[in-house]
């Protein structure tokens, strides 16, 4: 029976035993190629290290007969991915081995986001391009990326995103806008609007917002900072990840940074963007840029304003994860960085 599983570090020596058999096989060029590449020895260590990547395995019998994945190459346009690694055993072809993997990875392309998939190989592997062209691939006149793989001679590329947006009719147009509220942080705004169709409507008001970060922060033993603290505007104490917002002149990281600081009394060395998101854009303006902080330590006393009541927890991701499917965590706009977190950086969703 064959599985199709993720790739295990003990995976490493069967794909690059089975990637340099096919080169052998069929008498490839050895140099400039995945045959001579060092990463071909430690693809657990390079899938892992990359979120927006995936290797996958096919297993029968507990031995590798196959892979197939998707990675961000370097060089490759803003949304574009590669498809890489994809080697069958000489054993194992013709039994539609091959033709899973490379589909699983089309679909693993498409759930990480990018909108295009480019590959790279050689006509000796004709019974794969025309596998590809199936699929609906197209030939490209030229290499793109930085893969370092010069030796290759076929290229080619697919869409992936089939939804196509005309949106510019669907824009308002302000006739007049009355700023009715300034305060710290906050502005509202009465605005006339005229519709595409043409209506008029008189008091569409307008939130402003200051912009807002938050944080998914993980200590060096893995556990997630949470915290506790009562919302007025709910009447309740929620369970949260650290929030603030960003200062006048201030950039996102260098808020976020901040924020976990004073909030928690942690620090951080290790962050990474999440994502960024409008809160509410019904009404409000304001983006939340997301931040992971890995192997956060505490570094000193915690700074809370005079509203700030917070207790600070060191919880297990498993139980965050569970906190969230079961609705524990309910302040909306910070949960979509916790999901993101959960779905790349970890492996509880998978």
């Amino acid at each position: 029976m064959t599985t199709i599983r993720r790739v295990r570090k003990t995976d490493d020596k069967s794909i690059a035993k089975i990637i340099r058999c096919v080169f052998d096989e069929f008498d490839m060029p050895k140099t400039h190629t995945v045959y001579d590449d060092p990463d071909t020895d430690r693809q657990y260590e390079l899938f892992r290290d990359e979120p927006l990547s995936v290797l996958w395995v096919a297993e029968a019998d507990g031995k590798v007969i196959g892979t197939c994945g998707v990675y961000p190459t370097a060089g490759l346009p803003k949304g574009w991915c590669e498809i890489v690694k994809f080697y069958v055993d000489s054993n194992e072809r013709g039994k539609g081995i091959g033709n899973q993997l490379f589909a699983k990875a089309l679909s693993s392309a498409r759930c990480l986001g990018y909108t295009t998939a480019y590959l790279e190989t050689f006509p000796q592997f004709g019974g794969a391009v025309r596998m590809y062209e199936r699929y609906g691939f197209e030939a490209l006149d030229h290499q793109i990326g930085n893969s370092g793989h010069t030796a290759t001679s076929i290229w080619m590329t697919k869409k992936l995103c089939e939804a196509d947006f005309a949106d510019a009719d669907m824009e308002w147009e302000v006739l007049s806008t009355q700023n009715i509220i300034h305060r710290p942080h906050l502005d509202a705004y009465c605005e006339r609007v005229k519709l595409p169709n043409g209506k008029i409507y008189d008091e569409f008001y307008h939130l402003h917002f200051a912009p807002v970060v938050c944080i998914v922060a993980e200590t060096t033993d893995g556990k997630l900072i949470m915290e506790r603290q009562y919302r007025h505007a709910v009447r309740e104490v929620l369970t949260e990840i650290p929030a603030g917002i960003v200062e006048d002149g201030e950039d996102p990281l260098t808020a976020a940074k901040r924020e976990l600081s004073e909030e928690t009394g942690y620090g951080s060395d290790d962050w990474q963007p999440l994502s960024v998101e409008y809160a509410q854009g019904g009404v409000q303006d304001n983006k939340m840029y997301s931040f992971l902080a890995r192997n956060a330590i505490p570094v000193g006393d915690r700074h809370l304003d005079s509203t700030e009541d917070i207790s600070v927890h060191l919880i297990d991701k498993e139980e965050v994860l569970g906190m969230l499917i079961r609705g524990d965590i309910s302040q909306a706009p910070l949960s979509p960085a916790l999901w993101k977190y959960f779905a790349l950086y970890t492996d509880l969703l998978r």
